[in-house]
């Protein structure tokens, strides 16, 4: 993937991402049906301003393709020459997942920093990935609007106002990972959730817990039905066994997976049991404490912070759910 720095060369590109987006619900601040000329109007715009220094607006290209876009706004008010601001942040509808995301806001993070900034704004629609997405880039929540805007397809909907210090260490070198070791780690919690479904005809939810050293010190799934027990969720039971396992309390250090984004219960006993890093899988736009429904578990105000990821296996996850689901109707 490279990128690079949009041109009126891309306007064609550039419009017909913005299009797509739009049709997909986006909210990126137009309504949809969005006509060509308008398109191409707002991108020859954005990039004259660009060109005067106000903006920075960049592109990611794959195979000469493009396949997403950022923007970072650099006129501030006077008041504010250290802030700048991230805006239509878009990925193409066949390139979601692959990770273009991710690098195009840390190319704009780059760029912020080189033009002397150092606090990082945004806002996004309060919808299932998109919060959490911002959450696993190190972004924080100031809160929630209601009613702040209409979604492309109707409907009024709800933002999310993010903040990020670029003074602040990169959580890569807070918390080092190995994805080969995580996505291990998931698949053993996809297994788990398998048998939650198959041999106790529970929703498929399995959760593990690995120290520092590697071990797995504790694992379970959803048991709420079977021990007549409403807080038996995966998480729980895992953490349950870990704390048995350790002989205490505190879970210092240790990695919980699980294959759904945890509850504001659940979210609570993982802040309590000191648990360094939370990795799970498909997000819960009903329920989620992760950043997709509330703020629960990533929230500033602990006395204790949690390195949370989202989307790992989240299509695995999410269809033994649905499947799960569908055959109990």
């Amino acid at each position: 993937m490279h990128i690079a720095p949009a041109t009126e060369a891309d306007l064609d590109a550039l419009s017909a991402l913005l299009i797509e987006t739009i049709a997909g619900n986006g909210s990126v601040g137009f309504m949809h049906p969005l006509a060509e000329e308008d398109a191409r109007a707002f991108w020859s715009q954005a990039l004259a301003s660009a060109s005067h220094g106000e903006r920075v607006v960049l592109g990611a290209w794959r195979d000469d393709r493009l396949v997403g876009t950022g923007t970072l706004v650099l006129a501030m008010a006077p008041s504010q020459p250290h802030r700048a601001e991230l805006t239509k942040v878009m990925t193409a509808h066949a390139a979601r997942g692959e990770g273009v995301g991710a690098a195009l806001i840390d190319a704009l993070e780059q760029s912020a920093r080189s033009h002397g900034k150092s606090l990082l704004t945004l806002d996004a629609a309060v919808i299932e990935g998109a919060t959490t997405f911002y959450r696993r880039l190190g972004f924080h929540s100031a809160g929630d609007i209601p009613n702040y805007a209409y979604k492309p397809l109707g409907g009024l909907g709800a933002t999310r106002v993010f903040w990020k210090s670029l003074d602040e260490p990169a959580a890569d070198a807070l918390s080092p990972r190995d994805a080969q070791a995580d996505e291990r780690w998931m698949r053993r919690a996809l297994a788990l959730a398998e048998r939650a479904a198959s041999e106790n005809g529970e929703i498929p939810v399995g959760a593990i817990i690995v120290s520092l050293d590697g071990d797995v010190v504790g694992e379970g799934w959803n048991l709420n039905i079977g021990e007549h027990d409403p807080s038996a969720h995966a998480e729980i039971v895992a953490m349950r066994r870990a704390g048995q396992t350790l002989g205490n309390h505190r879970l210092v250090g240790c990695t919980l997976y699980v294959t759904l984004e945890p509850c504001v219960m659940c979210a609570g006993a993982l802040v309590h049991a000191r648990i360094a890093r939370v990795v799970y899988a498909a997000s819960d736009p009903k329920t989620g404490a992760a950043g997709s429904v509330f703020d629960t578990l990533v929230s500033d105000r602990h006395n204790h912070r949690i390195t949370v990821e989202g989307g790992l296996l989240a299509s695995e996850a999410g269809t033994m759910l649905r499947e799960f689901f569908r055959s109990r109707r």
